[in-house]
């Protein structure tokens, strides 16, 4: 096998993986009710509430207004509440009601539910790909590089 068909396999498996990934995120999703934008702004302030609306749509890789009408649907929906600041009046910060963390808690369970079948594979196999996945992101980061 050359260099070149080692590369475009390793990709190529990531892109297959990261698609079903997504299309199991858009299930989840899909089965809650909500579009995977909302879910994914469900989450990201679930864990980090009493963030600002530029930072979630940097965090959820949305434009601003995007994030913005769909905060509006989810505060609507009673799923998301906004609040002035504490260290700054002027500015508004965005948490979960109790019923957007329950929605959140609801998704999170369903999601793992249907990846399941992972915990199939053994404990030495999860850390075999853990490592090299380490071992794969430590080659193809370049100094300078974000990864988070």
């Amino acid at each position: 096998m050359t260099d070149e068909d080692k590369i475009s396999q390793v990709i190529q498996s990531f892109r297959c993986l990261n698609q079903a990934f997504h299309k199991q995120f858009w299930h989840n999703a899909d089965q809650l009710g909500v579009t995977v934008v909302q879910l994914h702004i469900l989450k990201v302030l679930a864990d980090e509430p009493g963030t600002g609306l530029n930072e979630l749509a940097h965090k959820v890789n949305a434009s601003k207004s995007t994030v913005s009408e769909t905060v509006e649907r989810l505060v609507q929906a009673d799923l998301v509440k906004r609040e002035r600041s504490t260290h700054d009046r002027r500015a508004i910060v965005l948490s979960l009601t109790p019923k957007g963390l329950e929605q959140k808690k609801t998704a999170y369970r369903a999601y793992l539910q249907r990846l399941g079948n992972i915990s199939d594979f053994s404990t030495e196999e999860i850390e075999t790909l853990m490592s090299l996945h380490r071992r794969l992101l430590n080659k193809i980061t370049t100094q300078g590089d974000e990864t988070k």
